[in-house]
């Protein structure tokens, strides 16, 4: 289960802004998550939740995931194009070299605190 890793990192991301900022509590935690990560959102809460338990300032807070979808780039043709159900291959020429543009990112975008 590579969630709770990935949970572990995000408490660390979020304790370390958190008490550089002299916050008090956070409540939300916005992450967004590329759809090649694989991520099950529920484990990744769960793993939080659990990780989380060692602050309290951030015990109980949301983890609110957004999935990024896979965009890919044909380098063939140029054409960029949302990636369908795993099929890497250019819908204009139907080359199968692409480019992932998007669809691997792990990012902490914004932490809601008091």
């Amino acid at each position: 289960m590579h969630e709770m890793g990935l949970a572990q990192n995000i408490y660390d991301i979020v304790l370390k802004t958190a008490e550089q900022n002299g916050v008090g509590k956070v409540l939300r935690i916005n992450v967004r998550a590329g759809q090649l990560r694989g991520i099950v959102p529920e484990q990744l809460q769960f793993c939080f939740g659990f990780v989380a338990k060692e602050s309290t300032m951030i015990e109980g807070a949301e983890l609110v995931i957004e999935t990024l979808p896979i965009k890919g780039k044909c380098k063939s043709c140029s054409h960029e194009f949302m990636v369908e159900e795993y099929r890497f291959v250019c819908p204009e020429c139907e080359h199968e070299d692409i480019d992932v543009l998007q669809g691997m990112e792990l990012l902490v975008s914004n932490i809601e605190a008091v």
